[in-house]
């Protein structure tokens, strides 16, 4: 088994390193699968190692969200949105039989981290208020959802957890620029396009490892 769930990682990692080479593709149904693969892998690799059935649960919406936000539209991105909201209420489940609040306040990186995440939230949607249009009041919900599981995550004792939010925090601001205050053609796009990716696919992976750990020999 321990083979197994071995070559099942580092799939999960290959097809994540090959869709670098797919993002700027059109959308399509060949292009859904290969972005919703890696982080669904994951998911696989989670539930057969014996994980927590909130981290499979977890990683399998997020697939979901993945498959939605690949192709252009308001209503592929508010159901990718609403994915990974619950996404993110899982985490939440996840962490919270483990959570001490008194680490955030004893642990002068986890007071700054935990101001920084809120503080880049607010920020964040003060920039979007306006652009996002009609589709504020879901990006408000899920901006609360998103930064509730950072906090979360801080006040876990392992570190992993909160590496694995920092990069989540940090592929949305990328997504909600990208979504929101670009236009399609803008220099930056393509850059931004492999932050995004790689933040994302970084605290998946960071998060299954921190409860399902790697395969043992």
């Amino acid at each position: 088994m321990s083979i197994f769930l071995s070559v099942v990682l580092a799939a999960s990692l290959a097809s994540a390193l090959f869709y670098f080479r797919w993002l700027e593709r059109p959308a399509g149904q060949f292009r859904t699968a290969l972005k919703t693969l890696p982080v669904a892998l994951l998911a696989v690799y989670a539930f057969l190692s014996g994980g927590p059935l909130l981290l499979v649960t977890a990683l399998a919406l997020a697939a979901l969200g993945d498959s939605c936000l690949a192709y252009e539209g308001r209503s592929p991105f508010l159901a990718g949105l609403a994915a990974f909201l619950v996404a993110h209420l899982a985490l939440i489940a996840l962490f919270w039989p483990s959570i001490e609040l008194s680490l955030i306040t004893a642990s002068a990186w986890r007071y700054a981290a935990a101001w920084f995440f809120v503080v880049l939230t607010a920020m964040m949607l003060l920039l979007l208020w306006r652009p996002a249009g009609p589709l504020v009041a879901p990006v408000v919900f899920y901006a609360a959802a998103i930064v509730a599981m950072a906090l979360s995550a801080l006040a876990v004792k392992p570190i992993l957890p909160s590496v694995g939010a920092a990069f989540f925090v940090m592929s949305d601001a990328g997504l909600a620029i990208q979504k929101f205050l670009l236009k399609r053609h803008d220099p930056v796009m393509k850059r931004l396009n492999r932050f995004i990716w790689a933040t994302y696919y970084a605290a998946q992976s960071v998060f299954t490892l921190a409860f399902a750990g790697l395969p043992s020999f």
